[in-house]
């Protein structure tokens, strides 16, 4: 009877251990993704107020901006959502809303990835077609639709999924959003980053693409290898498939991706600069801006000025 008990004793020690080092584990995953989040929004924001107000935007630039935004959000959910979290708060059915208004942004920043890779491609492999048919405004257009075309569906999966629950429902609407972020648009930004690639890469005659396609490159790069573990996490943790530490590990790798971005695009902008007053702002601009498209752009523009 003694052994039994001795034995009893012995496994619920190494359970309570195990779980406290489960719980540790989550705890330091939490942390860092809080930090991660904190960073992010800070590089996201100057982002933000850069490209807002004191670069001069064009048509690619504005795709960056909304993702900036899409980021900032993103960022900023999962640091709330951290905060309780870590401080044990009972939140209830807040604890929905915050996961699909995470999902909303996430979304909301592989569309425009999407849409970048497609728009970029084009303008590479034709340049003319572009600059005589490209309308105006068509990337505020697109990147509109894009934010309306995620808040609906993760709308409809709150409602569906939290608020009126309903399981056959809430599934068939999970599995259409996976299969159109998973097999549809990832495979379309895979597609068109690699035609971009290879056609600046192997091409008889030296593109002159400018550092946005760098900045480009390395976007789709870190998302692909941070952010779409979260989305495919998700998905199957909603179907039923549990893993361990799933989602809380896609999580903190998206986090550490939307916050990769600025960083992205200041090292890119600031590469083998040499001057000792370099600036953001400078960096951000030179990131952005030095595309044979945009150098035409401002040639084009200096010349009417200067006949003015």
């Amino acid at each position: 009877m003694r052994g039994s008990h001795t034995g009893l004793t012995a496994s619920l020690l190494s359970a309570y251990r195990s779980t406290e080092a489960s719980y540790a584990v989550l705890k330091f995953m939490e942390s860092f993704c809080l930090i991660s989040a904190v960073c992010g929004m800070v590089g996201n924001g100057i982002v933000l107020w850069y490209l807002g107000f004191r670069i001069r935007r064009n048509h690619f630039t504005v795709y960056i901006l909304n993702l900036a935004a899409a980021d900032f959000g993103y960022l900023l959910c999962i640091a709330v959502e951290t905060v309780q979290y870590l401080m044990q708060f009972n939140v209830g059915v807040q604890f929905g809303l915050f996961l699909f208004l995470d999902l909303f942004m996430y979304g909301t920043g592989l569309y425009l990835l999407t849409a970048i890779s497609i728009e970029r491609c084009l303008s590479v492999v034709c340049p003319i077609w572009c600059r005589t048919h490209r309308p105006k405004h068509l990337s505020g257009t697109i990147s509109g639709s894009l934010w309306a075309l995620s808040l609906l569906l993760n709308t409809l999966g709150y409602v569906l999924c939290t608020v009126r629950r309903s399981d056959g429902s809430c599934r068939l609407l999970l599995i259409a959003i996976g299969a159109l972020d998973f097999l549809f648009c990832t495979p379309l930004m895979l597609l068109f980053s690699l035609t971009l690639f290879l056609r600046v890469k192997c091409s008889s005659q030296k593109l002159q693409t400018g550092r946005l396609f760098t900045v480009i490159m390395l976007t789709i790069l870190f998302f692909l290898i941070f952010a779409v573990p979260l989305g495919i996490l998700i998905f199957f943790d909603f179907l039923g498939y549990k893993f361990l530490y799933s989602p809380e590990i896609g999580f903190v790798l998206s986090c550490v991706n939307s916050s990769l971005n600025p960083v992205i695009y200041f090292l890119v902008g600031s590469y083998r600069e040499r001057r000792i007053k370099f600036t953001l702002r400078l960096a951000f601009q030179r990131a952005f801006e030095d595309s044979a498209d945009d150098k035409e752009e401002r040639e084009s523009h200096n010349t009417k000025t200067v006949s003015s």
